[in-house]
């Protein structure tokens, strides 16, 4: 169940979106839009507080509320596993992916750890972009046991991880540990995602596992926050 503020900052966030309000214009005040919705200020105020936080308003003391952006950002709800593409074309957008190597290493203690690995194992790393309507959003390492994927990767991949270890390994994934951190320029990894991505970014750090609980894909997924939001309800 919504929150009366946030029904409102979903109709406010339409204007926007719709260009009924445009980029740089002042919304109404507070005391205004109290009375069109029949509630009290302090709900407004909650309201304008949720647009501020989307970057889409900018408020000036004593000045009012004006608009500031009218992209139209991913919603990430990461209480619930869906595929990074599945996610951006929920948002409305065409989802497509660069892809850039496919690599068969021996792990390191990380990854080992992590995917259950003896030093015998070898690893799949596979490295791409996703992007919706052409532009990059996403930038990940997805790291495999080879015994479980052998070459299927080799050529790059277009579509979902998910189909296709679901079409080709019988793999169906079931869930993920999901760690958010910040990024360290001095790490080889996160360097590398901020020279594609050129743009803040966030860095999920997941171990998708199967049905079984079994870990079957390790990932770092490196997200730009101008473009894509994460949010999670936390509950008393």
């Amino acid at each position: 169940m919504q929150y009366r503020y946030e029904q409102i900052a979903g109709i406010l966030e339409n204007k926007i979106r719709n260009g009924e309000w445009q980029i740089g214009q002042k919304i109404p005040g507070e005391l205004a839009l109290a009375g069109e919705f029949h509630v009290g200020r302090s709900t407004i105020r909650e309201t304008l507080n949720i647009l501020q936080q989307k970057g889409m308003v900018d408020k000036r003391h004593g000045s009012g509320t004006y608009v500031k952006e009218n992209k139209q950002k991913m919603e990430n709800p990461i209480m619930f596993l869906s595929s990074i593409g599945q996610m951006i074309e929920n948002a409305g957008y065409e989802a497509g992916s660069i892809f850039y190597s496919v690599t068969h290493e021996t792990p390191d203690l990380v990854v080992s750890e992590r995917l259950g690995l003896t030093q015998q194992d070898r690893i799949v790393v596979m490295n791409r972009e996703r992007t919706a309507n052409g532009v990059p959003v996403v930038f990940s390492y997805n790291i495999f046991p080879e015994k479980l994927v052998g070459d299927i990767f080799d050529e790059g991949l277009k579509g979902s991880i998910f189909q296709l270890l679901r079409d080709k390994c019988g793999v169906t994934i079931a869930g993920a540990d999901t760690f958010i951190k910040g990024v360290n320029p001095n790490n080889a990894w996160d360097e590398l995602a901020l020279v594609y991505l050129k743009e803040p970014v966030v860095l999920l750090e997941q171990l998708h596992i199967n049905d079984e609980g079994i870990p079957v894909l390790f990932s770092y997924d490196y997200i730009r926050t101008d473009i894509m939001n994460l949010h999670l309800r936390r509950k008393m």
